[in-house]
């Protein structure tokens, strides 16, 4: 793309099999765009998989509009409300940071795949706000829906969805990825609507705990407006791709650092807080007490694939890696 920049300008366009898409090069472009023209490009793309999984409802993929405002301020307010306003939220990531790191402990050194305890750590701080309780790392059908989620991400990057993307009728076709994820999506929908079911018994009317009774209140206050964007549908939609947005790039950006760290090992040590606002950071407090329990290493003779896959962020290939106690 930057080559073509070189011959078509900053702004062309392009069509990706039968998609039309204007490609923005260099920043004075793309500020223009994402700031001070950021209303007119706020839209989400109809694409073919958005209507599939959420019919362009929910939150993160959402049509510009009420919809979209209605569900943006609440997710901000909850997550202010119940999260990083609070004081005691930074107690909460660094407890659910102990599990983390006792967790770890139990392999003794033996070379483990970090993804599974990261995804688990840095998901329950997300579901501290969405439900108001954390998922044991032992919680198999937890387990299995955040497997879900990292699977159709990955697939969502795969040509096979993008082909669909570009042609929607092969989605009558009963094989192809694009196939699985939506199978995948259905499972997850359906877990989802059991949980919000169950942490929502024993609410009371104005008085949330969390996300899903914040959500709950304003459908009871909307409930004759007809314009109103809140239900049922919007509210699994919502929950589902706040856990993806708040698990998939904090996961990534500690497997990566966890990775140049072992490669590059004359840098690690022991860290300290540097000022109250680091602290508070997710993703600073969990590699800080990583790094002040284990030496982290390659098992022997491993040499790691820098190279990136493609998915919501880009993220490192599976590695295995030794956590040696300090």
């Amino acid at each position: 793309m930057r080559r073509q920049s070189h011959i078509h300008g900053q702004i062309f366009s392009l069509d990706l099999g039968g998609i039309s898409a204007i490609v923005l090069n260099g920043y004075d472009a793309v500020k223009e765009c994402l700031v001070h023209q950021s209303e007119i490009f706020a839209d989400r793309p109809s694409l073919p998989l958005f209507k599939k999984l959420t019919n362009m409802g929910g939150l993160l993929n959402s049509k510009y509009g009420r919809g979209w405002t209605e569900h943006r301020k609440l997710a901000v307010n909850t997550f202010r409300i119940f999260g990083y306003g609070q004081r005691s939220f930074e107690h909460k990531i660094s407890e659910e940071s102990v599990f983390f790191l006792d967790a770890i402990d139990t392999y003794k050194g033996r070379p483990f795949d970090l993804k599974h305890l990261i995804t688990n750590a840095v998901s329950n701080i997300t579901n501290l706000i969405i439900f108001g309780e954390r998922f044991t790392y032992e919680d198999t059908e937890f387990q299995h829906m955040i497997e879900i989620f990292s699977e159709n991400i990955e697939l969502a990057a795969s040509a096979s969805v993008f082909l669909y993307n570009a042609f929607p009728w092969i989605g009558i076709l009963p094989f192809g990825k694009h196939q699985q994820l939506f199978k995948n999506a259905a499972e997850v929908y359906d877990f989802l609507h059991e949980l919000i079911e169950r942490v929502s018994e024993n609410r009371k009317p104005q008085s949330p705990r969390h996300f899903v009774d914040a959500y709950l209140d304003e459908m009871d206050c909307n409930e004759n407006n007809p314009e109103s964007t809140y239900s049922r549908e919007n509210l699994i939609f919502s929950v589902g791709e706040l856990i993806i947005a708040g698990t998939e790039t904090t996961t990534n950006v500690l497997r990566w650092a966890v990775l140049f760290m072992a490669l590059y090992p004359n840098i690690q040590g022991r860290r300290h807080c540097l000022g109250e606002q680091l602290a508070r950071m997710e993703m600073f407090l969990f590699f800080t007490s990583l790094l002040q329990r284990f030496h982290l290493c390659f098992p022997h003779g491993v040499i790691p694939d820098l190279k990136p896959r493609l998915g919501m962020t880009l993220q490192p290939q599976p590695y295995l890696i030794c956590a040696e106690r300090r």
